[in-house]
């Protein structure tokens, strides 16, 4: 029985295994010089539908005409080859789609020497996420272009009910803005002509919605009233401070110098009152990418709301390596700073920034950094070199 009769069944496997028997060793699947067979036909269309349903666009296979202008054919071309009705060089089209299947199976198995830096970012991020949702304050994720910051917040928004999304442009960036569009998100039905009238049904709404979270694109436009806004929504949300609706801040590297500017008591257009409130504050390109030789960051890859929800879901319980114990225990042990209390905060903070498979010492140092700020986490780092050698001293 020559091969040209045998139709493939849907248990042939994938289209290598096919061609295998015909000893190819190159990476095309196809040669030039022999017809192409049913069964390899119906491989390469079988590789081409696995290959459009394994890569998806915000959750969706591929669309077919993204996939024909890869390939270098007309969609219509595409489909009608899938579907047997191609009237032209069908053999020329499964030459090409065999090319571009080839290409992207190589292109697939190079080694993705950012894949520790994606998975890095992605726990930083949504570290810096949950830590807002645990402490209800209003967190700040900042980031050159590119770094990732809106595709994660489209992502939380996907994976959080209560989760709305506003993004600032140059034109509405201001208090009003920030007012028409939550009154907008919320799905409020009044009608309202003044701004203090919305204020007040937002406010209302988030008193009683404490599962809310207000994700804030493009942070960096908003005008200071509008960040005053902000605080004041998340303050009223519960007046008590029990169980304030979080705020997470999405912004660019200036906004990050700035509010750490503004910490260290500089004169900034954001208040020390706005600023106080905010934590944590990471910035992407310190705290998450890698640098070359000369320092300068490497740029951060693209993402996709697979990519996030299979790091997440991926992540296990973390551990403190030995040393790292022992710098908590010191941080435990410092007279004045509420000790225990700071030590057991900044331990759960390093859990969710740790950069390896263990808590280091580094870790830790970051963490103490992020909770209570950069000058003062300076005075405890020279406080526990002081006391090191007296407990040593003392322990004999």
């Amino acid at each position: 029985m020559n091969p040209e009769d045998i139709e493939p069944s849907g248990q042939d496997g994938r289209a290598m295994e096919v061609f295998s028997k015909d000893a190819r060793v190159t990476a095309r699947m196809l040669t030039q010089d022999q017809p192409i067979t049913k069964a390899q036909r119906a491989a390469i269309i079988r590789d081409l539908t696995s290959y459009r349903e394994s890569n998806k666009v915000r959750g969706k296979p591929m669309p077919w005409a993204t996939i024909a202008e890869n390939i270098g054919l007309a969609p219509s071309v595409v489909h009608q080859t899938i579907n047997g009705t191609y009237k032209g060089d069908e053999d020329r089209a499964l030459r090409m789609i065999d090319q571009f299947l080839a290409s992207e199976d190589q292109q697939s198995k190079r080694p993705d020497i950012r894949g520790f830096q994606k998975i890095r970012m992605t726990e930083h991020i949504v570290a810096a996420i949950n830590q807002a949702l645990t402490r209800r304050s209003i967190g700040v994720i900042t980031g050159e272009p590119g770094s990732g910051k809106s595709v994660h917040a489209r992502w939380f928004l996907d994976q959080h009910d209560g989760a709305v999304l506003i993004t600032c442009d140059d034109a509405d960036c201001d208090a009003k803005f920030v007012i028409d569009e939550l009154h907008k998100a919320f799905g409020f039905k009044t009608f309202s002509p003044h701004a203090r009238g919305k204020k007040r049904e937002i406010e209302a709404y988030l008193q009683s919605h404490r599962n809310t979270v207000i994700l804030v694109d493009e942070s960096q436009k908003l005008t200071n009233g509008a960040l005053e806004m902000l605080r004041g929504l998340h303050d009223k949300s519960d007046p008590e401070g029990r169980r304030n609706v979080p705020v997470i801040l999405f912004g660019d590297e200036h906004f990050y110098s700035v509010i750490v500017r503004s910490r260290a008591g500089d004169r900034t257009p954001i208040s020390p009152q706005i600023t106080s409130r905010f934590f944590p504050v990471i910035s992407l390109e310190r705290d998450c990418l890698d640098n070359d030789e000369d320092g300068t960051a490497i740029a951060g890859t693209k993402y996709s709301r697979d990519d996030i929800d299979r790091i997440v879901k991926g992540q296990r319980l973390k551990l403190f390596r030995p040393d790292a114990i022992g710098f908590a225990v010191q941080l435990a042990n410092l007279p004045g700073h509420g000790a225990l209390r700071l030590a057991c905060r900044v331990m759960e903070i390093a859990i969710d920034i740790k950069r390896g498979p263990q808590v280091t010492v580094e870790d830790l140092r970051s963490a103490l950094v992020y909770f209570i700020g950069p000058s003062e986490a300076k005075l405890v780092r020279e406080q526990i070199s002081a006391e090191a050698p007296r407990a040593a001293a003392k322990a004999g």
